[in-house]
């Protein structure tokens, strides 16, 4: 496999000098307002997706370069050695076990070895000529005839005993309540509570536009950071990879639409003088909304116990479906605030406008949940 090997460090090398390229480029750079943040931010993350595929490709160039199989026989073990360099892994399996030995083409004369062994399938080494094959199958199955094995008697034909049956329950008897019900409906109505605290902002703390906006921005932020965790439940291990490629796409995405709602409704497209520091300006931003940033997080945090946890909707998930979630919900909701916004932002900001815009989103935001969340929620 040497040839892909050179061809997968080729692209390995093109991947990584891009890399290098984008941190020589942030090195220096001046970070005075927000746009400067949210720049270097952008860049940051777009660096953090991009190296999960120079991480990849360096891992199948090592792998396809220096990576072998030997596999050998003894007594009454079949010893199956992977080597990565200095590094071997010794898989060893009882020859009495081995069922259904095969050669499987893959292609113009060329053939890999399968077999059956505690009910999975498992295979020495990937494609390799028939001949080699055929070879090797030959000396497996002699040394299995060798030891005299035979296979297993067909099932008798004699009727088993029957489990007793559950009774079925009385047509006339009440219905069971549903927990996983109870508990999403639960989290819908978490979730209503965390949105009525900005309405409360709206109607009785004199909320402006700029802060319900940079709200709703931030709940983007709450549902990535829930989702991360749910792909840590679908992939496992994968997370290692898929984390950050999530990470710095979703991040990537929330830091452009940062600077947009922050130069359209926070500062203001006819904004004059000397811009704010970035760190004084985010917390002059963010330090009055805590209560409502808390509620958020609390109200996504029982959804994700309740429905995904415990409701167990990991199951038959895929990672491609977890990560295209969170912008199912995400995008259409919010295209449909900013549009909102900016019909505000026309009409001077009306006090009845706003509250109006935060019911919708609440209402949209249930409409979201549910769909999200099935007949459960």
């Amino acid at each position: 496999m040497w040839p892909v090997g050179l061809v997968f460090g080729a692209m390995f090398a093109i991947f990584a000098a891009v890399a290098i390229g984008q941190i020589s480029s942030m090195r220096g750079q001046k970070v005075d307002t927000v746009f400067d943040l949210m720049v270097v931010l952008f860049q940051g993350l777009w660096l953090l997706g991009w190296s999960v595929g120079v991480v990849i490709l360096f891992l199948l160039t090592v792998v396809l370069l220096f990576y072998e199989e030997t596999a050998r026989i003894d007594r009454g073990r079949l010893i199956h050695v992977p080597r990565l360099g200095p590094l071997k892994v010794f898989v060893e399996y009882d020859l009495a076990k081995i069922r259904s030995i095969r050669v499987e083409s893959t292609g113009a004369d060329r053939a890999r070895i399968r077999f059956d062994y505690r009910d999975r399938e498992h295979g020495l080494g990937n494609d390799m000529p028939v001949a080699d094959a055929e070879r090797a199958l030959h000396t497996i199955q002699s040394a299995i005839d060798s030891l005299g094995l035979h296979e297993q008697p067909p099932p008798s034909d004699a009727p088993e005993e029957q489990a007793p049956t559950a009774p079925s329950p009385r047509r006339d008897a009440p219905p069971q309540a549903e927990p996983a019900a109870a508990s999403a409906s639960s989290s819908a109505l978490a979730l209503v509570g965390a949105n009525l605290i900005p309405l409360a902002g709206v109607l009785l703390l004199g909320w402006d536009l700029g802060a319900v906006m940079t709200l709703f921005w931030a709940e983007n932020a709450v549902i990535g950071w829930y989702n991360l965790l749910k792909l840590g439940v679908v992939a496992r291990w994968g997370i290692l990879f898929v984390g950050p490629f999530f990470v710095g796409h979703y991040g990537g995405f929330m830091a452009g639409h940062f600077l947009f709602i922050y130069y359209l409704f926070v500062r203001g497209i006819g904004a004059t003088g000397p811009e704010p520091g970035a760190l004084a300006a985010l917390r002059h931003l963010f330090v009055p909304l805590w209560p409502a940033l808390l509620a958020l997080l609390i109200s996504h945090g029982v959804s994700f116990y309740t429905n995904f946890l415990r409701g167990k909707e990991y199951v038959g998930r895929t990672v491609a479906e977890q990560m295209a979630e969170p912008y199912k919900r995400v995008i259409l909701l919010h295209v449909t605030i900013i549009f909102g916004g900016w019909v505000i932002l026309l009409l001077k900001s009306p006090l009845p406008a706003l509250a109006l815009l935060v019911v919708l989103k609440t209402a949209m935001d249930l409409r979201a949940h549910r769909r999200e969340h099935g007949s459960r929620a």
